[in-house]
């Protein structure tokens, strides 16, 4: 059975965009799921994210339609075991609001890891600053991967 490990749309994003700072220890953590037998798993707003910042690169010109397309298809391909429920999004509320959070966007994915259990992984350094003092198993994807 594969042990899960969070992780958010940033992480794939900086995989495939052109140009993201992240590309390699992205790409990194990303092969390393299948060698360490985890099961890469995210709350259901992950495909909303994909598809929202995808848009966003599209619109603003860094990629064309057809690589946003490309983006969108190669993560959704992936093996990703997604949660919803109204028990997750209300931790996630409680969450945001316990570390000050702006929106309840990332604290879904704290949510989700708090839940199964196990390490989340992201490319958002600021969120990892703002909670890893109290959630040491929130990690950037910058800092090295001791996976």
């Amino acid at each position: 059975m594969s042990k899960p490990i969070v992780l958010d749309s940033g992480i794939y994003l900086a995989s495939l965009l052109p140009d993201e700072p992240m590309v390699r220890p992205a790409k990194e953590l990303l092969g390393s799921l299948k060698r360490l037998s985890l099961l890469a798993s995210a709350p259901v707003l992950l495909r909303y994210e994909m598809v929202a910042t995808v848009r966003k690169n599209v619109f603003r010109g860094r990629i064309s339609a057809d690589i946003g397309m490309a983006i969108l298809s190669s993560v959704f391909k992936r093996q990703i075991k997604l949660y919803f429920s109204a028990n997750l999004a209300q931790r996630a509320y409680e969450l945001a609001g316990n570390h000050n959070l702006p929106t309840a966007y990332d604290a879904q994915y704290l949510a989700v890891a708090e839940y199964l259990g196990c390490e989340f992984w992201t490319a958002d350094e600021k969120l990892v600053n703002s909670v890893s003092a109290q959630l040491p198993w929130v990690k950037w994807v910058g800092g090295g991967l001791p996976l």
